[in-house]
């Protein structure tokens, strides 16, 4: 198919943008939704051809890009968050039709793209000066060039945008390639942004599991941001060493609670439970072990039963608090965890322990009462709404146990005596530790891992510096 211009945004057709046109292709692929089980519209497959167009489109892009004063680069962003969301209804929509998620967090998603990139309109970035009788030694950060932003199909907008915005406000140019299981909404999206941006500056291919490698060996690109799994999370790093690419990789988690004696039990019990099915477990940072001071484990087990079995799972416009898991391959892994409990005979506090079939790929929400620490569904991250509960009464232990894992994306602990949460928060090797609430990442902080569960970050002033080279100049006085 021959290119064309962008023009009016049509909410049923999708096509790849390659230096500001619509590009289709001869072999497509179809997103499934997850409510139903049967196919969605069709999207173009991205080969070869459209990675080599689309970084010669960037590089020449970036040669200007790389040069917009700051303040033109944030006045872009904004007019680009205003295009968004003058199409925002469309956008939930699609959002809704492609993940599954209820409408009220289709809804926040959408609405959190304004306040992802808002929070970056308030940033500088970072410059250093170090002065002595001798010399001045300026610390300044440049764009790296071309990125390349493999996205995921969890939070599909946030999560793509949220790459887009560093990128773009430090000076980059960005192809981005959505999940072939979600590629709608970041389609559009990205659509949207050729109404502002110059051809070449914002790019969006999708494909299939083929085009990411096309991405990481491409010598014009100067860096992969990748959100995903930790197994093509090292995949990628690998491929990356080939050209020295820069890589940011925000991986998997296998997140600790640790709920302390002197909680408000039935305050703190539902938001516990929130924090593991939210989004239907399929959250990088859900609450994936919850360890419950076995003073209290009995009284709040039973109060995160009573609010699970309030939880209505069902399609996105039925009111209900969780969604369907988003894909065939993940609802099948997530089986495996259900099927894993009932063959060990493990005691299950709330839920079932077979998952039914169905059209969709619905899953009810399920608690594992005290499994052992071998088991599967404490050394493993499901990514879906089952998580498992133990009791502990030795602060030094459990600390221990919430940190003996090869993942550190993030976790919590929830306490009255806020002191003595933040000094165990402080103790556990996680990027990102939350102090009476549940897992919520922010605009407004670096977000990473430690272990596997990735490399470097993104998010908050720090995280600029991910899309960014550090350039000092060391000027000598002349006496």
């Amino acid at each position: 198919m021959s290119p064309s211009k962008v023009s009016t945004i049509k909410f049923d057709e999708f096509y790849n943008i390659i230096d500001g046109e619509q590009r289709g292709s001869k072999n497509q692929h179809h997103g499934i939704d997850p409510t139903t089980g049967e196919e969605s519209w069709g999207v173009p497959i991205g080969n070869q051809q459209d990675v080599d167009d689309a970084v010669v489109s960037a590089q020449k892009a970036f040669e200007k890009y790389r040069y917009t004063t700051l303040e033109k680069r944030k006045e872009l962003l904004q007019r680009y968050v205003d295009a968004f969301n003058s199409h925002s209804e469309e956008m939930v929509e699609l959002l809704c039709k492609e993940t599954g998620k209820p409408k009220q967090f289709a809804q926040m998603e959408v609405g959190g793209v304004a306040a992802f990139i808002g929070h970056h309109l308030t940033l500088d970035i970072p410059e250093d000066k170090l002065e002595d009788d001798e010399k001045v030694i300026t610390t300044r950060y440049f764009p790296l060039g071309v990125v390349g932003a493999i996205c995921p199909w969890n939070f599909p907008l946030i999560l793509s945008l949220g790459k887009m915005a560093p990128a773009l406000l430090t000076g980059n140019t960005i192809i981005i390639k959505p999940s072939p299981f979600t590629p709608y909404t970041t389609l559009k999206a990205i659509e949207i942004a050729q109404e502002i941006y110059e051809p070449g500056v914002v790019q969006v291919i999708g494909g299939d599991d083929k085009l990411g490698p096309l991405l990481t060996a491409h010598p014009g690109i100067a860096k992969i941001s990748f959100t995903g799994s930790i197994a093509t999370g090292k995949k990628i790093m690998a491929a990356c060493a080939n050209t020295l690419k820069r890589v940011t990789l925000e991986l998997g988690g296998n997140d600790a609670s640790i709920i302390l004696p002197d909680v408000d039990v039935k305050k703190i019990a539902p938001e516990v439970v929130m924090g593991a099915f939210q989004n239907s477990g399929q959250v990088c940072v859900a609450t994936k072990r919850i360890y419950i001071h076995k003073d209290i484990y009995d009284e709040f087990l039973q109060e995160m039963v009573n609010f699970t079995k309030t939880i209505k799972t069902g399609d996105s416009n039925s009111g209900s608090l969780l969604g369907p898991v988003q894909n065939k391959m993940q609802y099948e892994r997530v089986k495996g965890f259900f099927e894993d409990t009932k063959a060990k005979g493990y005691k299950i506090a709330v839920g079932a322990d077979t998952v039914p079939s169905g059209n969709g790929f619905f899953i009810t929400p399920t608690i594992i009462d005290n499994p052992p620490n071998d088991s599967r569904i404490i050394q493993e991250e499901p990514f879906g709404p089952i998580v498992p509960t133990q009791p502990w009464d030795d602060e030094e232990e459990v600390i221990r146990r919430a940190n003996n894992t090869n993942t550190g994306l993030g976790a919590c602990v929830w306490g009255k005596n806020e002191k003595h949460a933040e000094a165990i928060a402080k103790r556990l090797e996680a990027g990102s530790v939350f102090v009476n609430s549940f897992e919520k990442p922010t605009p407004q902080a670096v977000f990473g891992g430690h272990k596997e569960s990735g490399i470097g970050g993104e998010w908050g002033k720090d995280g600029l510096k991910a899309y960014c080279n550090a350039h000092v100049i060391h000027l000598y006085k002349q006496k």
